[in-house]
C-alpha cells in the first residue's frame, strides 16, 4: 500500500468519513480524503455522478471512485474517468438496460461500433472505450451483481493512436529557463527549488509533489541523491542529481526552517489557499500538480522566457522537462537501459521512444554536414521527403555497419557483396564523406608517390592506374571543399549566440549544475 493510500484510509476532512458523502451526487474536492490539498493555484475539482442516469450504474461508479482515490488516483484523474463513463450511461438510456445483467458483450460491440463511428478523434475514441474498459475490470473484481463475465472489452480492440515521439525544449528556451537572472525574479525560494527539479530530474509532477523533506540523500560515494516515490509504479526509487542541484534542496532546507518552524514532512509544502486561508497552513500538506504548472506559466510571464517563434512559452508544461532529459540524454548517447533506471521505466519500451526522436535528430545532421561525394566528387544526398525518405536512410545505416571502409562506405545494394576488393577509388558505388578528408589528402600525397617512382622504373601500366585514383582522389576532395564552403556559407548567415555556445556542455549534460 502506498503513503498517499495510507493518508486516506481514515476519509480525510469529511467529518463523518465516506457515509456522509455517499448520498451526494457532488463531492468536492475539499471534502473529499486528502481533500485541503485543494487548491492554491487551481479550481477546485468536483466529481458528478448525476450524469449517470441509471442507478446501478451510479452506485457502482461510486464505489469505484472511492476505491481509486484510496489507490492515490488524484481527483482531476478521476473526473476525467467519469466524464468518459457518463457518455457510456447517455448510451444506455436509449436502451433497455435495465440492470447489470444486460451489459451483455453484443451490448458492448454495438457500443464500440458506435464510438468507433462517431465524428470524434481517435484519442478520444482510445480514452472513452479505456475508461469503460477499466470500469468493467475493477467492478468484475469488486462482485457487482449480475455483471456477466463475457462482459469485456479486449485490450486488442482498444482504438490505436498515433505514436508521436516525445519533443524536448528549444535549447535556447531551456537555457531561458534555467538561467540565474531569470530564477532570482521569482520570489520565493521554494520557487525556484521547483524549477530546478523539474529541469534536472525530469520527475513525473505526480512523484515531485510527494517529495518528502528528506529527499536528498548522500550516498557512501559522497555524492547526492534523490529518494521519491515513483507514483505511477507504486514504488520508491532514488536517482543520482547533479552538486548544483543538490546545494539548491539545501537552501530550501534552510527556508523550509524559517517558514515550518514546526516541522513539515514535505520537501514543497502547499502555500495557503485563496479564498480559503486555513488550507495548506502549517506546512502539513503537499503543493498540488496543478498549482506547478500554474507556477511554471507564472514563472514564464514574470522573466519573459520566449520560445523561437518570439512568443512567450507559457505552452511550457512540467512533462516537458522529462522529454527534454530523456532526449538530451539519448542524443549525448546515454545508453538506453541507464536512462531507463534513470526515470525508473517499467520497461525499455518506454524509454526507447526517446531514441526515435534521436535517430531523427542523427538522420538530419548526417545529411546536413555529411553529405557523400561519389569519386567523381558529385554529391550524392540522401533524399529529404517523399516516400523513400526512411527506406534511404535505413539502407544508408545498414550499409554504414555492413561495409565500413577505411576512406568512405560501399553503397551497393545490401544483397550483393563487391567481386573487387580494394578497388574502391574505381567504383562508382564508393561513397565518402567530410569526415574521411585526412585519409583522403594522405591517400592523394601516397599515391603521387608511387607514381612518380613508378614512371622512373617505366611501368607503365602501374602509372595509368595510379593516374586514375589520383584524379578521383582530387575530384572527392574537390567535392569536399565545395561542401566546406556551402556549410560556412550557411554558418555565415545564421550566426551561433556567444551565450549559446557558453552554455552548450551545461546543455548537453542537463543537472551538472543549477
Amino acid at each position: 500500500m502506498t503513503a498517499g493510500a495510507l493518508r486516506v484510509l481514515d476519509g480525510g476532512r469529511a467529518p463523518r468519513g465516506w457515509e456522509a458523502l455517499w448520498a451526494k451526487d457532488e463531492w468536492r474536492q475539499r471534502d473529499l480524503p486528502h481533500g485541503d490539498l485543494a487548491i492554491a493555484y487551481d479550481r477546485e475539482v468536483v466529481l458528478r455522478f448525476d450524469g449517470l442516469a441509471q442507478p446501478w450504474l451510479k452506485e457502482a461508479a461510486k464505489r469505484w471512485a472511492r476505491a481509486r482515490l484510496l489507490a492515490s488516483l488524484s481527483p482531476r484523474s478521476l473526473d476525467r474517468y467519469l466524464r468518459e463513463l457518463m457518455v457510456f450511461s447517455r448510451w444506455l438510456a436509449d436502451r433497455d438496460v435495465a440492470s447489470p445483467g444486460s451489459i451483455t458483450r453484443e451490448l458492448l460491440e454495438d457500443y464500440m461500433l458506435y464510438v468507433h463511428t462517431r465524428p470524434w478523434a481517435q484519442a478520444t475514441r482510445r480514452r472513452r472505450l479505456g475508461a469503460l474498459r477499466a470500469f468493467l475490470e475493477e467492478q468484475r473484481e469488486d462482485g457487482l451483481a449480475g455483471l456477466p463475465r463475457t462482459a469485456v472489452i479486449h485490450f486488442a480492440e482498444m482504438p490505436r493512436v498515433a505514436f508521436r515521439p516525445p519533443k524536448g525544449l528549444d535549447k535556447r528556451l531551456f537555457d531561458q529557463i534555467i538561467d540565474p537572472e531569470n530564477l532570482a525574479r521569482l520570489g520565493s525560494e521554494q520557487h525556484r527549488t521547483l524549477i530546478l527539479l523539474l529541469a534536472h530530474t525530469g520527475l513525473r509532477v505526480s512523484s515531485l509533489v510527494l517529495l518528502p523533506r528528506d529527499a536528498l540523500q548522500l550516498g557512501s560515494d559522497g555524492h547526492p541523491y534523490l529518494r521519491f516515490e515513483n507514483v505511477k509504479l507504486s514504488r520508491e526509487a532514488v536517482i543520482p542529481i547533479a552538486p548544483g542541484l543538490a546545494e539548491q534542496l539545501r537552501r530550501q532546507e534552510d527556508h523550509l526552517r524559517r517558514l515550518h518552524p514546526n516541522g513539515t514532512d514535505w520537501l514543497l509544502p502547499s502555500p495557503p489557499a485563496r479564498g480559503a486561508p486555513g488550507m495548506g497552513r502549517g506546512g502539513r500538506f503537499h503543493i498540488t500538480p496543478g498549482s506547478v504548472n500554474e507556477l511554471l506559466r507564472n514563472y514564464v510571464r514574470k522573466a519573459n522566457i520566449r520560445d523561437g517563434d518570439g512568443h512567450l512559452a507559457t505552452w511550457v508544461h512540467a512533462h516537458a522537462f522529462r522529454h527534454h532529459l530523456g532526449t538530451s540524454m539519448v542524443n549525448d548517447n546515454v545508453p538506453l537501459p541507464v536512462i531507463q533506471k534513470l526515470f525508473d521505466h517499467a520497461s525499455i519500451t518506454m524509454t526507447a521512444r526517446y531514441a526515435q526522436l534521436h535517430d531523427e535528430t542523427l538522420r538530419r545532421e548526417i545529411t546536413r554536414w555529411h553529405e557523400r561525394v561519389n569519386i567523381r566528387g558529385e554529391r550524392i544526398a540522401l533524399p529529404l521527403d517523399g516516400p523513400l525518405q526512411e527506406a534511404a536512410w535505413m539502407k544508408e545505416r545498414i550499409a554504414r555497419a555492413k561495409q565500413a571502409l577505411p576512406n568512405g562506405y560501399c553503397g551497393l545494394p545490401l544483397v550483393q557483396t563487391c567481386p573487387h576488393p580494394n578497388a574502391c577509388l574505381s567504383c562508382d558505388n564508393f561513397l565518402t564523406d567530410g569526415s574521411f578528408r585526412t585519409v583522403h589528402e594522405q591517400q592523394l600525397e601516397h599515391t603521387r608517390e608511387l607514381r612518380e617512382r613508378a614512371g622512373r622504373g617505366g611501368s607503365l601500366r602501374l602509372v595509368e592506374l595510379l593516374e586514375r585514383d589520383e584524379r578521383s582522389l582530387t575530384r572527392i576532395l574537390q567535392g569536399l571543399d565545395e561542401i566546406d564552403a556551402d556549410r560556412q556559407e550557411r554558418d555565415a548567415a545564421t550566426p551561433l549566440d556567444v551565450v549559446a555556445l557558453a552554455t552548450a556542455h551545461q546543455h548537453r549534460h542537463v543537472g551538472e549544475g543549477s
